[in-house]
């Protein structure tokens, strides 16, 4: 993906610098999720979004300046790279290579039956479906701007399905989910209606009609 020309010309100089820094696996991982985010905002924001500088909220959650209606999330996990862009929505995403879960993180992050029920089956099917809850705990936190501080072991969900809620957040999975637990990463990404952003001199008001999310 880092070889497209269109995603390698949009990526800003301060990204290749944050890369330089990095660890030589931590610097792909960044530039990957940032040229796969920009290739989503040229198609919602246009070449202005695209090419727009990426800051982080305290919280951590990234925005665009200058474009506050327009919600933006990357995420990382081992050899993959997710990222998502919602107009007029707050948006999260997140991904997951399973791992196999403590007895200790189900019990945290599970409802009781279902953290039973995981550490009944095969290290291999449970890190699946434990991958599976954790991404859509990480989007919705994600898209709220808290991160691990918001709690994310209060999101409640199982394994299986494809979509749900949480308070006024909805949360989708892929339909390339395999059903019988088989894939390399759980993805999942979470959006809803913004909340409060901190003030940037940036922001100007925008109004776009289409609100549906863009994930890649």
């Amino acid at each position: 993906m880092l070889a497209a020309p269109a995603a390698v010309q949009r990526l800003r100089p301060e990204e290749y610098r944050s890369a330089a820094g990095m660890a030589a696996w931590r610097a792909r991982e960044h530039l990957a999720g940032r040229a796969l985010l920009r290739l989503l905002l040229a198609e919602t924001a246009g070449e202005a979004g695209a090419r727009a500088p990426v800051i982080p909220e305290p919280g951590g959650r990234p925005r665009l300046p200058g474009f506050p209606d327009t919600g933006v999330s990357i995420s990382h996990s081992g050899p993959y790279a997710a990222a998502a862009v919602a107009t007029g929505l707050d948006v999260g995403v997140d991904a997951q290579v399973p791992r196999p879960p403590s007895a200790a993180l189900l019990r945290r992050c599970c409802a009781p039956g279902t953290a039973a029920r995981l550490a009944s089956q095969p290290p291999e099917r449970a890190a699946v479906a434990f991958a599976r809850i954790w991404a859509v705990q990480e989007a919705c936190v994600k898209a709220r701007g808290t991160g691990l501080s918001g709690a994310p072991w209060r999101v409640r969900a199982g394994p299986e399905g494809q979509d749900g809620s949480w308070g006024a957040l909805q949360w989708r999975r892929p339909p390339w989910h395999d059903a019988a637990g088989a894939e390399p990463v759980a993805v999942a990404c979470a959006f809803g209606p913004p909340e409060a952003h901190p003030a940037h001199p940036a922001d100007a008001p925008r109004s776009r009609p289409d609100p549906a999310p863009r994930t890649s």
